[in-house]
This record gives C-alpha cells, sequence and structure tokens, in this order.
C-alpha cells in the first residue's frame, strides 16, 4: 500500500496564531509569507521567512511559527527532507498551542511514512491515545506497522477500519489476509479472502489465493471445492493455473499441503490422473514423508505403468520400513532394464538378506 500524494495545506493552521500573541514583525512577515505563497512566489515566501527566522530568539513562540511555516513550505515545494526538518524543530521549541501541535506531529509523521522512516513515525503517533487518532491517521500506523513486521499491532487497526466502513477498499481486506498469512493464521487470512471473492467473483486471482490460504489452513477439500466452484462460475482457471497453485505449495516448503491439494484436484476431476500428476503425487507425499501414501502412490504408478523406476522406489520405500518380505516380493515384480537398476536390485536384496540373518 503507497501512500497518496502529500497535500498539507498552510493556511489550515494559520488561525491558530493571533497578532497580538507575538512580535508583529514577525506576525507581519508570517502573513507576508502566507500572501506569497497563495500567489505562488515560493522563493519570496521563502526569503521572507528565512529573514524572519534571523530575528526570532530561541525557545520562543516566534522561532517555533517561523520553523513550522518554512516546514509546511517545504512540503509544497516537495522538499520532503526539508520538511520534516523544520517540522520537527518547530515542535522540539514545546510553544505550540496543543492542536497545532497535534496536527503538526501527524503530518510529521505522514512525511516519515513516505521518506521510509517507520520506527519514528510510529513513535510519533504512539505517544497519542491510538483509539482517538482519526480514521486517515489510524491507516497511516497500520501502514508503518506493515512495514516494521508489527503485524500484530498492525492487524486490530486494519479491522477496525474495515468495520467502521465495510466498503474500504480491497487493498485493506488484501492487507488482512497478507499479514495474517505472515502469521500463519491461515483461517483468518482465509475469511478476509472470501470478502474479495464475494466482492469480486470474476477475478481469478481472488479465487486462486482463498482457495491457496484453504489448503494453507490444512482445508484442501474446501481449496478444491473453491477451485471447483470457480470453474464452474466460467472465471477461467486452467488446469495450468492448478498446477502452479500446487507448485507454489511445495516451493513454500510445504509438500504435505501440495500432496493433499493435488489429491483432491484430481479427485474432483479438475486435474487428469494422467502419468505425470501421479508420478508428482508420489514424489509430493514421499517428500512429505507421509511414507503410507507415498507407497501407495508409487505402488499405484508401477502397477500401471511396468516400469521398473517406479517399482525400484516402492523397493525402497520398503527398505525404509523394514518390510523385507516385502521387498523381497516387489523385487520379483520387475526385470530391471540396465545395469545400474540391476546393481540397485542386488543392493537391496543384500541388505534384506543382511537384516533377516541378524535377526
Amino acid at each position: 500500500m503507497r501512500l497518496r500524494p502529500v497535500l498539507l495545506l498552510l493556511f489550515l493552521l494559520a488561525p491558530v496564531v493571533q497578532a497580538q500573541q507575538i512580535d508583529p514583525k514577525v506576525f507581519m512577515a508570517l502573513e507576508s509569507a502566507r500572501t506569497a505563497q497563495q500567489s505562488g512566489d515560493l522563493r519570496a515566501a521563502q526569503r521572507g521567512l528565512d529573514e524572519a527566522l534571523k530575528s526570532t530568539s530561541a525557545d520562543s513562540l516566534e522561532q517555533a511559527l517561523v520553523q513550522q511555516r518554512l516546514g509546511y513550505l517545504a512540503i509544497e515545494r516537495e522538499e520532503y527532507a526539508a520538511a520534516i526538518r523544520w517540522l520537527k524543530l518547530a515542535l522540539a521549541q514545546d510553544q505550540l498551542s496543543a492542536e497545532a501541535a497535534q496536527q503538526d506531529r501527524r503530518n510529521l509523521a505522514q512525511l516519515l511514512v513516505q521518506q521510509g522512516q517507520y520506527a519514528e513515525a510510529v513513535k510519533l503517533l504512539e505517544a497519542e491515545e491510538v483509539s482517538g487518532l482519526p480514521l486517515a491517521t489510524r491507516r497511516l500506523l497500520v501502514q508503518a506497522y506493515r512495514e516494521l513486521k508489527q503485524y500484530r499491532k498492525a492487524i486490530p487497526l486494519a479491522e477496525q477500519i474495515v468495520r467502521a466502513n465495510p466498503a474500504a477498499e480491497d487493498i485493506w481486506y488484501q492487507l488482512l489476509a497478507g499479514m495474517n498469512y505472515e502469521l500463519r493464521r491461515y483461517g483468518d487470512a482465509v475469511e478476509w479472502l472470501q470478502v474479495l471473492v464475494r466482492r469480486a467473483p470474476e477475478r481469478s486471482d481472488n479465487w486462486r489465493q482463498l482457495a491457496s490460504m484453504q489448503s494453507m489452513a490444512g482445508k484442501q477439500a474446501e481449496a478444491a471445492a473453491t477451485l471447483r466452484l470457480a470453474h464452474e462460475g466460467g472465471v477461467g482457471l486452467r488446469a495450468g493455473d492448478l498446477d502452479n497453485l500446487v507448485a507454489l505449495h511445495a516451493q513454500a516448503g510445504a509438500p504435505w499441503q501440495a500432496a493433499r491439494l493435488l489429491d483432491a484436484l484430481i479427485e474432483q476431476k479438475l486435474l487428469p490422473t494422467d502419468r505425470e500428476h501421479q508420478l508428482r503425487l508420489a514424489q509430493l507425499w514421499q517428500a512429505a514423508r507421509d511414507r503410507e501414501q507415498a507407497l501407495s502412490a508409487w505402488q499405484q504408478l508401477a502397477r500401471q505403468s511396468g516400469d521398473a523406476r517406479y517399482w525400484l522406489q516402492v523397493a525402497y520405500l520398503q527398505y525404509q520400513q523394514d518390510d523385507w518380505s516385502g521387498m523381497q516380493a516387489t523385487l520379483s515384480q520387475f526385470r530391471p532394464g540396465n545395469a545400474e537398476q540391476r546393481r540397485q536390485v542386488q543392493s537391496l536384496r543384500n541388505a534384506a538378506a543382511a537384516a533377516q540373518a541378524g535377526l
């Protein structure tokens, strides 16, 4: 999520300054600078404020007001680093009215976020009662928390925003799903993604994200059902999209989820029961160290194809499970196709003989 352009209007703060409160010369300089700024003569405004600043005393209201005005002038000139410096100096004087100082802190926080100084922005905003912050400032705080990966702080605020305005932009629901995903709260992420699917059922990426998150939550059957619903709704999910979804799980270090999802997609007839997918399923079960499922998948492949490579995989799994009689039976089911396979078969037979002799 990116900030919208900073558009802070200096004249909104001017009414809090009364002529009788400050040195008349400084007041006139501030008014002249305001007039020049409103007419678009930013250089004249800058010169006037620079001169006025020289006549002010340290820790005075006059100095704070000139520094404040220099800060907002810098914003208009899109010189944000200078704006941050001037607003910090103005606030450090501790002379501004409570209302003006509060607004300056919030504007400064927005500038800090825009410049990537998230920790400093958070420190400023947390100095106030967070529940009393206006909605726009809470949005800003969510962004800063997210950038700092402080998801546990960001999520409750983001939830307040969408509950106060259910019609909030999609980005807020995407943020909530993403932050819950980062915390491995997959079930909560599913809830927010379901909102996006209801909002825009024609968007295939919403369906894919929802199914992926359901699968990460351990609900592969629901994920497959979601993808079937999308398919029947004509959203346009292709077999390649579904294969990619399985691959993403595997690449993310979740082979068990990937295997269960692929199994469910095959069962739902969303993916074909061909050798390519059966092989992928067997490999995923083996990567997930689910030996029972892996053994079953390799046996099915071996029986259907008669391929010695698959029979050897079955034999190795039985070897790992100390199933010597089962392994011997498997080795008798096929003929090795080359010297390397003959060597592997003999190695397995020798291992079985040695193990049984030691019993």
